[in-house]
Formats: C-alpha cells, sequence, structure tokens
C-alpha cells in the first residue's frame, strides 16, 4: 500500500478507496434526509426532496417544472468523476481498460502491464426520491425530507436556512457567522429557497450552489460573513462563483458526512479587505453634478 502526503497539512495519508477513507455510516438513516451511499470509489447521493406547489409550475418559455429543471442543474454539476490522487483504483478502471484493450486487439487475456487505466477517481451519481411519489410511499414510509420552494419573486435571494428554532445555538459549535441561520447536520441540512430567474443557466447553477450547502459545505466567495474575504484558489469553485464542482468541495462534503459537522472555507480578517468589501455594499450612486456654464 502506498503512501502520500496531504500538502495542505503535511501528514501521510494513506492511500486507498473512498469508501475506506471516509468509512460513512448513518444509524437512523430514515432521520437523513440526504444520504452519502459509499462502495469502493463510487458515490451515490440520494436526495429525499420535498417541493412547494410553486415548484411544479412550468419554467418560462417550457413545458418543464422548475422543480425538473432544477434537479437537472444539480446532477450536471455534482455528477461525474473526480480525480484525487491518494485514491486506489477499486477496479473499475482496470476493468474498463481491460475492456478496451480486448474490443481493440481481440486480445481476451492482456497483462496488466500492457493496461493503461485512467487515474482512480471518485464517481458520483445522484439519485433523487421525491415526496409522496410511489417510491417514497412503498419503500421509504417513514422518510424525512428536505423542503424546497421558490422566491416569490427574482429579487428574493437563493437561500438555505434552518428552521427558527435551531437558529442561534449552531454558531456556538463552530463560532462561524455562517451558522447563525444555517445549523446544518446530516438530520437536519436545511429548508432551500431557489431564486427565480428567466436564465435556465443561471438558475440552475445557483440551484447546485444552494444544494452544496444542503451538503454540508459553507460559501468561499467574499460575503459580509466572511468579512469580505474570498476563498483563496477558488475562484472557479462552486461554492464561490457557482461555476464548477471541485474535488476539494466533493471531500469536503464527504468529510461533514462523515463527522457530522459542517465544513467552511477558511477565511481572515484583513481591515482593508474588509472596509473595501463594505464600501462595495452600501456604496451610493450620487447623480453627476451639471456643469457650470
Amino acid at each position: 500500500m502506498k503512501h502520500v502526503y496531504d500538502p495542505t497539512t503535511q501528514r501521510e495519508i494513506t492511500s486507498r478507496t473512498l469508501d475506506k477513507r471516509y468509512p460513512i455510516s448513518y444509524p437512523y438513516p430514515q432521520k437523513v434526509p440526504i444520504q452519502l451511499i459509499l462502495k469502493g470509489n463510487s458515490v451515490r447521493i440520494r436526495v429525499f426532496v420535498r417541493y412547494s406547489s410553486k415548484m411544479f409550475r412550468y419554467y418560462p418559455g417550457t413545458n418543464i417544472t422548475y422543480a425538473d429543471v432544477a434537479e437537472a442543474g444539480i446532477r450536471r454539476n455534482w455528477s461525474g468523476k473526480y480525480q484525487m490522487s491518494w485514491l486506489e483504483d477499486d477496479g473499475y478502471e482496470m476493468s474498463r481498460a481491460h475492456a478496451s484493450y480486448r474490443v481493440l486487439t481481440q486480445d481476451n487475456n492482456p497483462s496488466d502491464e500492457q493496461m493503461q487505466p485512467d487515474p482512480s477517481s471518485a464517481r458520483v451519481t445522484l439519485e433523487f426520491i421525491r415526496y409522496q411519489t410511489p417510491q417514497h410511499v412503498n419503500e421509504y414510509p417513514n422518510q424525512r425530507f428536505v423542503k424546497v420552494k421558490l422566491a416569490y419573486s427574482e429579487k428574493k435571494v437563493g437561500q438555505v436556512t434552518s428552521p427558527f428554532w435551531r437558529w442561534g445555538w449552531g454558531f456556538l459549535k463552530s463560532f462561524q457567522l455562517e451558522a447563525l441561520t444555517l445549523n446544518w447536520s446530516r438530520t437536519h441540512p436545511g429548508r432551500v429557497t431557489v431564486r427565480q430567474s428567466n436564465d435556465r443557466h443561471t438558475f440552475q447553477q445557483e440551484c447546485a450552489h444552494e444544494f452544496g450547502h444542503l451538503l454540508g459545505l459553507g460559501d468561499a466567495y467574499a460575503a459580509d460573513y466572511r468579512f469580505y474575504f474570498e476563498a483563496p484558489g477558488t475562484t472557479d469553485f462552486m461554492m464561490n462563483q457557482n461555476r464548477k464542482v471541485n474535488p476539494q468541495e466533493l471531500e469536503m462534503v464527504l468529510t461533514a458526512h462523515q463527522f457530522n459537522r459542517m465544513q467552511y472555507f477558511p477565511k481572515q480578517f484583513h481591515l482593508s479587505t474588509f472596509f473595501r468589501g463594505m464600501r462595495r455594499n452600501f456604496k451610493v450612486n450620487h447623480p453627476p453634478k451639471p456643469r457650470k456654464k
């Protein structure tokens, strides 16, 4: 078994498959509305979701509901393959390489030395189970669901918040300002409000971002509760600019579910950065002064 080092902690990591590195289990799965099911290097994200009635309206210009469009965006962004340098092949990549070699050469017994498998990767798929569908009623009758509703206007921002009775005391566990209204846990990941948008791509990317919060991730962009500090090296991350899910984000999700603790991106307080952010937020655009004749 080979050994590698985590560059952030300088600690030795025993290279292994994903399910061995993150032995995630749920003592009471019926209380967990979003579950990570690991086998080898595959991750199945099972989402039990309850949409509000507005989410079943047709998305503007289509005959597809907001719920369908949201799920499609989340699938497109979060499913796929994520390369991680410490991963060992669980047999999947070598099997694919063997199959390709046999098809191309008609050699049914190639040696491992002849194979060129792809780098070991985490393989993520998603499964959505909706409230009051036959699958819910027949297979998961006592399951807890995460609630998703549509904001009443485009001016209303998308967000994930905990029920009011969970507010405040989450801060005492993490000392993170984000935890004041989102006291995340595996059994209470939060309630979602998605913002209306006539731009389909924007809507789907925002849904994928909010889904990251449900999975246990904090924000990485320069928000006021982060002292307007952007987490270094996260410009293209989903939790920063809604762009693309990074392998680091997936590992943070796995860590959140393993230890039942929300994962936050690093932040720092710099006085100059804080005041620049304050000025941007509260800048007043005064009308130009008329020129003197």
